[in-house]
């Protein structure tokens, strides 16, 4: 939610400073990579098990806890020995052992969720998904703006609100899930959690690669530029707003989409007016963005930071958000071959990707840092795009059209030329971006992007 990226988030790097938050947020991608690990399909299976049969909630529930007890054990043991190995030590190694806690009550949080949604307590479920969050924002928001706690803020508080947040949050879930029926505490059948666990595999193995080639530039900067923290604290900055864009676009849309496609393709419909429907809704938006960003990457970082960003901070937020249309591309085009049983390929351009982005980062961090990290997820997410693009083309028989690539043409002439008469104003920067948004709208409408009557009714007959 803005209020806790803007509201804490932001905040906290202000109060600690770059180089304490790069590190933080170094530490905190590492402990995100090998988050499958505290999952590995659990989740996905019981949500869909207990919403067919209810009553397998009975039986499920103490097992699938006890599996993710060992699962958790044993991420907390893998994160442990790689941070010893990579050089983690003293203070920092005490964050990356906080971190695991978090990563481990944050999967539970999702799991117990799981059964709530499974079981159709929307209105449970919506309450639990932003607990976590309103509770950490009611802590933090003592810890940084009482006048007697701000000047001595520390990042390991930060870190002790999300673990009380959690904890909070896994409690509440706990006991929602807990009267949905009577749990068998004495029934156990680990061998067929086994099973599930290995069936997920090529999930795992998907999920972990993009975990690489999507949160391994922050860490591989922090270990290996000489101001290492204080690079990835800029980069954390700038990456924010990317997060809050994809969060607010693509992730949204993703969700919806999965089983929309499956439908689709089970019925052997044509999906092409909703992929198409879909790409008209994300990717203008996402031109706007890089168009806009370009032009006014220093000024949008100053908001960011209460004016304490140069001209450096704004050129790596710049080429980072040219990143944007492709993570948009993305959550489409891997959704609909996700929808369609091909793990197996989207795996191996996964495994061509870490190996992109990993050769591209050790080549260009040491000789740009942050711009560097910003120029490899460019190249990675449009190498993925662009595959994913060929690859559902292939499969799912997608036509291209020359008439709509052209529409796509004559938007960025309009964008372009309106940000350029923009800049030529003299307004304050927030003001030029609301005018950009609504000029931007407009222009969807110009180009026929936005035919409100068809998307009213492919929405209302899935």
């Amino acid at each position: 939610m803005p209020l806790w990226i803007f509201g804490i988030d932001r905040n906290v790097q202000l109060a600690v400073g770059h180089e304490i938050y790069g590190q933080y947020q170094a530490l905190l991608n590492f402990s995100i990579i090998f988050q499958v690990l505290l999952d590995f399909g659990l989740q996905s299976y019981n949500n869909r098990a207990v919403a067919q049969a209810p009553h397998t909630l009975r039986t499920l529930f103490p097992n699938i806890l006890v599996a993710k007890g060992v699962l958790s054990l044993l991420y907390l043991a893998l994160i442990t020995a790689l941070g010893l190995l990579l050089g983690y030590r003293g203070y920092s190694f005490f964050l990356l052992l906080i971190l695991g806690v978090v990563q481990v009550l944050n999967s539970l949080v999702l799991y117990l969720r799981s059964n709530v949604s499974a079981m159709h307590h929307f209105k449970a479920d919506g309450v639990l998904s932003v607990l976590d969050r309103l509770v950490m924002i009611l802590i933090c928001s003592v810890l940084l703006f009482k006048d007697s706690l701000a000047p001595h803020f520390k990042i390991e508080w930060f870190l002790y609100a999300q673990i009380i947040s959690y904890a909070i949050t896994s409690l509440a879930a706990f006991l929602i899930c807990s009267r949905f029926d009577r749990i068998d505490w004495k029934h156990y059948e680990l061998r067929k959690v086994w099973v599930i666990c290995r069936n997920s595999v090529p999930y795992a193995v998907l999920v972990f690669l993009m975990a690489i080639y999507l949160r391994a530039d922050v860490s591989l900067m922090e270990r290996l530029l000489p101001q290492g923290k204080y690079e990835a604290g800029i980069y954390a900055a700038a990456y924010r707003l990317l997060d809050v864009a994809n969060n607010v676009t693509g992730v949204l849309f993703a969700g919806m989409l999965l089983p929309m496609f499956g439908t689709m393709l089970a019925r052997k419909e044509q999906v092409q007016p909703l992929v198409r429907l879909t790409v008209n809704l994300l990717t203008p938006v996402a031109i706007t963005a890089v168009i806009t960003a370009l032009f006014l990457g220093r000024e949008i970082m100053m908001l960011q930071l209460k004016g304490m960003a140069g001209a450096y901070d704004g050129q790596v937020f710049s080429v980072l958000m040219i990143a944007f249309p492709a993570f948009c591309v993305n959550y489409i085009y891997m959704t609909l071959i996700t929808a369609e049983g091909s793990l197996k390929v989207l795996i191996r351009v996964a495994l061509v990707a870490v190996i992109i982005n990993l050769s591209l980062n050790l080549v260009l961090m040491p000789l740009y840092g942050a711009l560097g990290a910003a120029i490899t997820a460019c190249v990675t997410m449009y190498f993925v795009a662009i595959t994913n693009i060929f690859i559902a083309q292939r499969i799912i028989k997608l036509r291209t059209d020359l008439r709509w690539l052209l529409q796509y043409i004559l938007f960025i002439i309009l964008i372009l030329l309106l940000v350029k008469g923009v800049m030529q104003l003299s307004l304050m920067p927030a003001a030029r971006l609301l005018l950009i948004a609504a000029g931007a709208g407009v222009s969807m409408m110009l180009c026929g992007f936005v035919p409100f009557r068809k998307m009213v009714e492919m929405f209302k007959n899935r």
